[in-house]
């Protein structure tokens, strides 16, 4: 196992995952200021623009959904070090080609390779699992998240600084930084799975997604796993879009007081995830930090359901704090409950799996949420995915809390 003379073993591909989950978190974030522009430019009926753009974003997640199964099960095959690296490429080629832009086609082309290899968050989640003892998963899992906080914080804040130079510099700065972080892997991340522990057979049926995600949930632990994790999705999903409404139709906001209220999430994500996280987890333990995250869920959706009848500034704050301190501990503590359910020599595939599921819930979540508040108003969306994660919250109270890990390190740790 090759290291880099340069930089500690345990402390360089520590540093590889966290940039590298940050590019892929910071792909979709990244356009947020310059994509209706982007798409003005091919697309010169307004009338027609929120359409292109609304789906633009449904095929970075599409495509997302169906290739990180697939990139989850190649790592368990060929080692998660190629997978990641080959990710880190992809997505610099799928900037480039949005960036050049040019015409409708080559706006699609360029974001749908991007989501491509942005389903390589399974290689990466099953690299952590290989290197890292199942008592420090949640620690590790819990920067991963907040790294992915920040990306989407500061994607659109790089975004717009990098616009002023073109609309294309954003996209042609990620791909640049894509690029580094590529050769910089090449010769600081140890390959994490040994040839003794990856999927000995493998041949055109793996390359099946959909036959991956069914393999993906085999595991009884694993699907009751997953499917708690898309019930909390499907809300989450749903107030990033209609987050913006629900406070200019109750609250009379604009655009200033919603973007500081986002602003604020994020950064409570990122303190719940990166501070609160590692005491939290040798307090409750994983399971029990989930069970918190989701109580969390449910009061700060309740409170978000009320403002309808109690329209006060005060209950979106408290709701929205709440919602994201309990989305930064539920996540990191099930991505670590996955881990530790998943056998060992499908971690790949099984993280691929449970990230896929997550992208479904972005393509599903943003395109029924904003039909369901258009017909039932902001309280009785609201009131509904209260309930949803009320559901996530029984299930996962209802699931026997894992033992043990199935998965054991290799001696090359990232932590």
């Amino acid at each position: 196992m090759n290291e880099s003379p340069q930089v500690p073993a345990h402390k360089a591909p520590l540093l590889f995952l966290l940039l590298t989950a940050f590019l892929f978190a910071m792909g979709i974030s990244l356009v947020f200021p310059v994509l209706p522009f982007i798409v003005a430019q091919s697309v010169p009926q307004v009338s027609q623009q929120a359409t292109v753009i609304g789906l633009l974003g449904a095929a970075y997640a599409f495509l997302s959904f169906f290739s990180a199964p697939v990139l989850g099960a190649l790592s368990d095959a060929y080692g998660r070090r190629p997978i990641l690296i080959l990710s880190l490429l992809g997505s610099a080629i799928g900037y480039v080609l949005f960036g050049v832009g040019g015409s409708l086609w080559m706006l699609f082309v360029g974001r749908s390779i991007e989501g491509l290899f942005a389903g390589g968050f399974g290689a990466l989640f099953g690299y952590v699992a290989d290197t890292t003892p199942a008592g420090e998963r949640g620690r590790v899992f819990g920067l991963l998240g907040a790294t992915t906080g920040a990306a989407f914080i500061l994607g659109p804040a790089i975004g717009g600084l990098a616009s002023h130079l073109s609309l294309s510099a954003p996209m042609f700065l990620a791909a640049g930084v894509s690029l580094l972080n590529m050769l910089w892997g090449l010769f600081v991340l140890p390959e994490s799975l040994p040839a003794s522990r990856r999927v000995a057979h493998f041949d055109a049926a793996h390359l099946n997604p959909l036959g991956q995600l069914s393999g993906a949930l085999a595991v009884p632990a694993v699907r009751r796993l997953v499917t708690v994790s898309v019930l909390f999705l499907l809300p989450l999903s749903i107030l990033q879009v209609t987050l913006a409404l629900l406070g200019r139709d109750t609250l009379g906001w604009g655009p200033s007081e919603v973007s500081t209220l986002f602003i604020i999430i994020g950064a409570t994500d990122i303190v719940a995830q990166g501070v609160l996280l590692p005491w939290l987890i040798r307090a409750l333990k994983e399971r029990g930090v989930a069970v918190l995250g989701l109580l969390l869920g449910v009061i700060g959706m309740g409170c978000m359901a009320l403002l309808p009848v109690f329209p006060h500034a005060a209950l979106l704050y408290v709701g929205t704090l709440l919602f994201a301190v309990g989305e930064g501990m539920f996540t990191a503590a099930q991505n670590t409950l996955i881990s530790i359910a998943a056998p060992a020599e499908a971690q790949g595939q099984v993280q691929g799996g449970a990230q896929a599921f997550s992208s479904l819930a972005q393509v599903v979540g943003p395109l029924g949420g904003g039909q369901l508040y258009s017909r039932l108003g902001p309280g009785a969306e609201y009131g509904t995915v209260t309930a949803l994660v009320m559901a996530a919250l029984g299930l996962l109270l209802g699931q026997r809390p894992p033992m043990t890990s199935r998965v054991e390190p290799c001696e090359q740790q990232v932590v």
